[in-house]
C-alpha cells in the first residue's frame, strides 16, 4: 500500500473519507486524517498527533474488519515485531504499534510525503546513470531487510518512493498481506495464508505458490530495474486475466531492455498517456538507437540474470545485483553473461583471442557536403560515400584494428554528434569529415575523435584535385593509422598502400558500384553491376571488380531472383578471375566458398576457401556469418551461435547476424528462443521484413498459426510478390487445416512460375506443409536437377522432418553426397 500522497491518490482519498467512520476518530496518541489506500487485508491512513505534545504526521496501517481473525491476528503481531526491528534509510520506519478498542492491532508508520520512483525520475528526465543509481537504494534496503531474515514480496512501483524533502527512496509496506514466518521444521522463509501479490511484479515461484526465498525479491527488482530503465513492462499481454499473467511470469522470456526501445507495445503511462518510443527515451536523455546502445551488453545482461525462471541462475542477493550495477557505472565489467557474451568468449579462448591485445574499435563515418548539392549530386554522394567505403576498406587491413563495415555506418551518415553515433556503433574511435567540392577541386576536412575523452587526436585539412583522390586515399588510410598505431611495422604500410588499380577512372566506377551496393535495392543492384563491368572495362586487371560481379551473381542465385544455372557459374568465374590477379582477397575466397556451399552443396569445399579467407582476413564480419551458416547447415547448432555472436563482436548493428540467431534457434527446433529473439530483431528495426518471415514460420512450429498468418500478412504489401513469403502464409495456412487456401497460394505460385523463375524448393516446402509427400519429393528432384541454392535447407529445415525416414529423402542425400551430415 501506497503511504504516500503520490499523484492521483487524493482524489481518491476524499471519496473514501467521505464514508469512513474511522476518519476524526483517536487511535492510541494519533488521530486519523483520511485513507490514503487499501489492499486485500488491510487499509493505510494518514494520522496526526492529537495529544498535542509536539507536531508530527504519520502513516497508520490497520487490518480491516472481517480480516481480523485470531490466526491473522496473531501473524499480524508476529510480523509487527519482526519489523520493529527494521531500521534503515530507505525503509520507513515503525515508529509505534497499538491495538484498537475493538482488538485489531496496528502499525504506525513514517509517513513519506514523495512520488513513486517511476514518476519522480520522469518528471525530472534522469538520465540511466541517475536512474541506476537511486535503484541502488532500493537494492540496499532490500538486502537489509533480508539480512533480518524478512522477504519483501511485493516489490513494486507504488512501494518505492522518493521523498521530496530529502530526494531518498523509501521502500514501503512489509507488512499486513506479505505475512512471512520462519518453518518450525527448518530455517527457510516461507510464505503463508492466501496468495496475496501482485501478478506484474510476482516471481515464478512466487506464482506458483512455491517455497520463497530471498531469490523471489531479486526477481522483483530485476522486473523494477527493467521497467526503470526502458519504460516499458517486460511482458506484453493482450488482457489480464491470471492465467495469462501467470502463464507468461512462469513461462516467457522477456527480451533484452536493449531490444525493446523501438517496441510501440507495453510502453508505461507517463500522465495519463502510453508514452511513445520518443518520450520514452527523451525522458532518458538518449535518442531510440542510442537508449539501445547504452542498454546493450552489460545493463542487459544484469537485467535478464535478475529475471532468470530458476532462482538459483538469479543474483543471490540484492546485494549482488547491486554490486554488478556499481560495476557498470565505474565502466568495469560486470559478471552476469548472456549466452552470446559466453559464446564470445568460449570462441575466443578456442581461437586464441583471449590472449591477444585488445584491438582498437573504429567508425569512419561516410563524409558530409559542406556545399549545397548541385545538379551534379549524385557524383558528390557518390564520392563522399564511396571514399569513406574505400577507407574502411583499406584499414580493415590491419590486424590491430576493428573497423565498422559500411553496411553499419551508412545509417549515420546524417548523424550532426559523431560522437553519440560512436556510442551507438561501440567504437573507442571516430573518423569524422566534411567534403567541399568547387569545380575540379575538392576540400576536405577529417578529425579522428577520442569517444571516451571527446577529444580529438588527429586533424587535418586535404585539398586535392578530384581526379586526384587515389592519392588522397593513400594519404588519408596511412595518416588515421598513424594516428591509432603510431608504431605501424612495414607489413602494415605495405598493406595500406596497396592499390586495386592505378586508373583513377576504373576506381571511380569501382566506387560508384559500391555506391549503389550499398543501397541494395534492385535498381540499385543492377547499376552496381554495370559500374563493376565498366571499372573492368577500363583497367580488365581490377580484381576487386571481378569480386563485385562474383558477389552480384553469387546473391541473385542465392535469393532465388534468376536461376542458380544461369549465375552461379559467371558468379564463380568472377572470383576465380579475381583471385587470378590477386590471390590475397579474402573477398574472392569467401565467394567461392559461398558458392560450394549453396551451390554445390558441398560443405568440405565451402570449408576450404572460408578457412583461407579467415587467414586473409579473421575480423571481417561476412566471412564469419557465412561461416556460422556453415556450421548451422552441419547442424553444429552451438558453434554456429558462437560463431554468430562474435559477428556482433565485431559488428553490432549487424541485422544479418542478428537475423543469423534466430535462423539456428529455429533449426535447432529451439523455437520458443527463436520467437523471443525474432521479437527483438523486429524490435531493433521494424521495417525488415526478414525476421518477420522468420517468425511465421517459428510460430508455425509452435502451432501458433493465426499469429504466423497474421506476422506474414503485415510484411506482404511492403515485399510484393516475392515467392517465399507466399510459402511461409502457405505453410501457415496448411498446418492450421486451410488446405484449399494454402492449395490456392500453390495455384498462384504456378502460375507466376510461368513467367519468372519460382524455385522448386518453395514448392517442395508447401507440399510437405500439406502432407502431399509424394509431390513434395517431385518437388525435391527438380531443386537437384536446377541446382537450386534452397535445397540444401533440406539437412535441417523442419517442414521436411517427417519425410526423413523416407528412402527417397535419403536416396536424394546419397545424391547430394550429404547422407553423412
Amino acid at each position: 500500500m501506497n503511504t504516500s500522497p503520490a499523484v492521483g491518490t487524493e482524489v481518491l482519498s476524499e471519496a473514501l473519507t467521505e464514508s469512513d467512520p474511522l476518519i476524526g476518530q483517536p487511535l492510541g496518541v494519533y488521530r486519523l486524517v483520511r485513507e490514503l489506500g487499501r489492499g486485500g487485508m488491510g487499509a493505510v491512513y494518514l494520522a496526526e498527533r492529537a495529544d498535542d505534545e509536539f507536531e508530527q504526521r504519520v502513516a497508520i496501517k490497520l487490518i480491516k474488519r472481517g480480516m481480523d481473525s485470531d490466526e491473522i491476528v496473531r501473524r499480524f503481531r508476529q510480523e509487527r515485531q519482526i519489523l520493529a526491528q527494521l531500521s534503515h534509510p530507505h525503509i520507513a520506519r515503525l515508529l509505534d504499534g497499538g491495538t484498537t478498542p475493538d482488538g485489531r492491532p496496528y502499525f504506525v508508520m513514517d509517513y513519506v510525503e514523495g512520488e513513486s520512483l517511476y514518476v519522480w525520475c520522469d518528471t525530472r528526465q534522469l538520465g540511466l546513470r541517475e536512474r541506476v543509481a537511486l535503484f541502488q537504494q532500493v537494492c540496499a534496503a532490500v538486502d537489509y531487510a533480508h539480512h533480518q531474515r524478512v522477504i519483501h514480496r511485493d516489490l513494486k512501483p507504488s512501494n518505492l518512493l522518493v521523498s521530496r524533502e530529502d530526494g531518498a527512496v523509501r521502500l514501503l509496506d512489509f507488512g499486513i498481506a506479505r505475512l512471512l514466518v520462519t518453518d518450525p521444521e527448518g530455517d527457510t522463509l516461507t510464505l503463508t495464508g492466501e496468495r496475496l501479490l501482485t501478478p506484474h511484479y510476482a516471481s515464478p515461484e512466487q506464482v506458483r505458490g512455491l517455497t520463497l526465498t530471498f531469490a523471489s525479491d531479486v526477481y522483483s527488482l530485476g522486473l523494477v530495474l527493467y521497467e526503470l530503465l526502458t519504460g516499458r513492462r517486460p511482458y506484453v499481454l493482450s488482457g489480464q486475466a491470471w492465467h495469462e499473467i501467470s502463464r507468461a511470469v512462469c513461462e516467457t522470456n522477456p527480451a533484452p531492455p536493449s531490444q525493446v526501445v523501438w517496441n510501440t507495445s507495453g510502453a508505461l503511462m507517463v500522465n495519463g498517456e502510453s508514452a511513445s518510443v520518443e518520450t520514452i527515451s527523451n525522458l532518458r536523455k538518449h535518442t531510440p538507437s542510442s537508449l539501445g546502445a547504452t542498454l546493450a551488453g552489460s545493463l542487459d545482461n544484469v537485467v535478464m540474470k535478475a529475471l532468470r525462471k530458476d532462482p538459483q541462475e538469479r543474483y543471490a542477493t540484492a546485494a549482488e545485483l547491486s554490486e554488478d550495477l556499481v560495476r557498470w557505472l565505474h565502466g568495469d565489467e560486470v559478471r552476469a553473461v548472456d549466452p552470446l557474451a559466453t559464446a564470445r568468449i568460449v570462441a575466443k579462448k578456442d581461437t586464441g583471442e583471449l590472449d591477444k591485445p585488445a584491438l582498437q574499435r573504429l567508425a569512419v563515418l561516410p563524409f558530409k557536403l559542406l556545399s549545397a548539392p548541385t545538379e551534379n549530386y549524385a557524383d558528390e554522394e557518390f564520392l563522399r560515400i564511396g571514399l569513406a567505403d574505400s577507407l574502411i576498406a583499406r584499414l580493415s587491413r590491419l590486424d590491430r584494428i576493428t573497423v565498422r563495415p559500411t553496411s553499419s555506418v551508412l545509417r549515420f551518415q546524417s548523424a550532426a554528434d559523431p560522437l553519440a553515433a560512436a556510442r551507438e556503433l561501440n567504437v573507442q574511435l571516430v573518423l569524422d569529415g566534411l567534403i567541399r567540392r568547387a569545380g575540379t577541386r575538392m576540400r576536405l576536412s577529417v578529425q579522428l575523435l577520442d569517444v571516451n575523452a571527446g577529444t580529438t587526436l588527429w586533424a587535418e585539412q586535404f585539398d586535392e584535385s578530384v581526379t586526384d583522390v587515389l592519392t588522397l586515399e593513400d594519404t588519408l588510410s596511412t595518416r588515421v593509422a598513424e594516428a591509432i598505431l603510431p608504431q605501424l611495422s612495414r607489413g602494415e604500410r605495405q598493406r595500406l598502400a596497396k592499390r586495386g588499380t592505378d586508373n583513377f577512372e576504373a576506381y571511380e566506377a569501382y566506387l560508384r558500384g559500391r555506391y549503389y551496393w550499398n543501397q541494395f535495392t534492385p535498381d540499385g543492384l543492377a547499376q552496381a553491376l554495370t559500374h563493376y563491368q565498366r571499372a573492368i572495362e577500363l583497367d580488365p586487371n581490377y580484381a576487386l571488380a571481378y569480386v563485385g560481379i562474383a558477389i552480384y551473381y553469387h546473391w541473385l542465385g542465392l535469393y532465388s531472383i534468376a536461376p542458380p544455372m544461369a549465375c552461379m557459374p559467371t558468379a564463380r568465374e568472377a572470383a576465380r578471375k579475381a583471385l587470378e590477379l590477386d590471390d590475397q582477397l579474402a573477398e574472392g575466397y569467401a565467394a567461392l566458398s559461398l558458392i560450394a556451399l549453396f551451390y554445390d552443396c558441398d560443405l568440405a569445399e565451402a570449408e576450404r576457401y572460408e578457412r583461407r579467407a579467415m587467414e586473409l582476413d579473421a575480423h571481417n564480419p561476412m566471412i564469419r556469418l557465412w561461416r556460422s551458416y556453415r556450421w548451422m547447415l552441419e547442424k553444429r547448432f552451438d558453434e554456429s551461435l558462437t560463431e554468430a555472436a562474435l559477428v556482433l563482436e565485431l559488428d553490432p548493428q549487424a541485422p544479418l547476424a542478428r537475423l543469423q540467431v534466430c535462423t539456428v534457434l529455429y533449426f535447432a527446433r529451439r523455437y520458443e528462443e527463436g520467437v523471443l529473439q525474432y521479437r527483438a530483431t523486429i524490435a531493433a528495426n521494424p521495417q525488415d521484413a526478414l525476421p518477420r518471415l522468420g517468425l511465421s514460420f517459428a510460430l508455425t512450429q509452435l502451432q501458433r498459426y493465426d499469429e504466423a498468418i497474421a506476422e506474414i500478412e503485415q510484411v506482404l504489401p511492403l515485399v510484393g510478390d516475392v515467392p517465399v513469403y507466399q510459402v511461409a502464409l502457405g505453410a501457415a495456412l496448411a498446418r492450421r487445416g486451410s488446405a484449399a487456401a494454402a492449395r490456392e497460394i500453390v495455384a498462384q505460385l504456378e502460375s507466376a512460375a510461368a513467367t519468372r523463375y519460382v524455385a522448386p524448393g518453395h514448392f517442395a516446402l508447401l507440399h510437405a506443409a500439406l502432407g502431399d509427400t509424394d509431390k513434395a519429393f517431385e518437388k525435391l528432384e527438380e531443386s537437384l536437377a536446377q541446382r537450386d541454392t534452397w535445397l540444401i535447407l533440406t539437412l535441417v529445415e523442419p517442414m521436411f522432418d517427417a519425410m526423413r525416414s523416407d528412402e527417397r529423402f535419403v536416396s536424394l542425400l546419397q545424391r547430394m553426397q550429404l547422407s553423412a551430415v
